[in-house]
């Protein structure tokens, strides 16, 4: 994946993450759904002060610190590793790069990130997220999957023997 593709994909799913969270603010009040599929997908407006799952609740310049301390890091990380990059790391490493950057853009402008993404299963309701969550769950899915194939290619190393005196 050259420079070019990589930093477009990443601006990509920032612009299609704040396009999304704009159109549900002006669309739908707070702690409304819309349902798109009976039974199992809704677009229910919500707030999140805290990280996924409702852990570190208001805690927001923390993660906001965090989500950029994770941009440097892969801005770093891709740089040094050199492109063009292999295209399963390339969109595995821009994913969550973008959507550290929507929830910061959140985080700076709100004081809080828009979620609006909910699924249910039955009475099971899983936590509401948005799309720059979607990107760095899927980014992370997709580095580890690039790791593993990486391992499996690599030669196992042969054990060096001790010498016996």
């Amino acid at each position: 994946m050259r420079r070019s593709s990589f930093f477009f994909l990443a601006a990509l799913v920032l612009v299609a993450d704040q396009i999304t969270k704009r159109w549900v603010v002006n669309s739908l009040s707070f702690d409304t759904s819309k349902q798109l599929i009976a039974g199992f997908l809704y677009f229910t407006r919500t707030t999140n002060t805290g990280a996924a799952f409702g852990v570190l609740p208001h805690a927001t310049v923390v993660l906001a610190v965090m989500a950029m301390a994770a941009v440097v890091g892969i801005i770093i990380y891709t740089v040094r590793c050199g492109f063009p990059l292999p295209v399963l790391k390339g969109i595995a490493l821009a994913l969550p790069l973008g959507g550290a950057l929507g929830n910061f853009a959140d985080r700076a402008r709100l004081g809080y990130v828009v979620d609006f993404i909910e699924v249910r299963l039955g009475s099971y309701s899983w936590p509401i997220f948005n799309v720059a969550d979607s990107a760095i769950c899927i980014g992370v899915a997709l580095l580890v999957l690039a790791a593993l194939k990486t391992q499996a290619k690599t030669p196992v190393q042969q054990e060096k023997t001790q010498p016996l005196l």
